[in-house]
């Protein structure tokens, strides 16, 4: 499954959002899509909430898009600031348990990847 912001130009335009973190989140699915469960998507969406809160109530980071399936949960932000990006994702995840997340942050200064992401999607619909 793939959520995607289809306008986010102005944000490209800017020139500010050079960094992409990737937040992965793993779990073990109990169905055949490898989707995962309702528990685990009602706990995805409680974390999702609390980053969207702390980082686009200023935009200091923005959700681009999220893949979900093949046991994982992925979701991609740019951010104007990766260091404080970084403060702000520990504060907002210290109100949860232990999650079982990997994260990782490259430079992207052309949202090469959220631009190659309606082209997966096309591909994907074709197979």
């Amino acid at each position: 499954m793939l959520r995607y912001r289809p306008n986010l130009q102005e944000f490209i335009a800017t020139a500010k959002y050079n960094k992409r973190l990737t937040i992965i989140w793993q779990y073990d699915s109990d169905n055949s899509a490898l989707m995962p469960s309702d528990e685990d998507v009602a706990l995805m969406e409680d974390v999702e909430n609390a980053l969207l809160a702390i980082f686009e109530n200023d935009v200091q980071a923005v959700l681009a898009f999220v893949y979900t399936g093949q046991n994982q949960n992925e979701w991609h932000w740019y951010s104007a600031d990766i260091e404080e990006t970084g403060n702000r994702l520990n504060e907002a995840l210290s109100a949860f348990d232990v999650l079982p997340i990997d994260l990782s942050s490259e430079d992207d200064p052309e949202w090469a990847e959220y631009l190659a992401v309606p082209e997966s999607a096309d591909e994907s619909e074709e197979s």
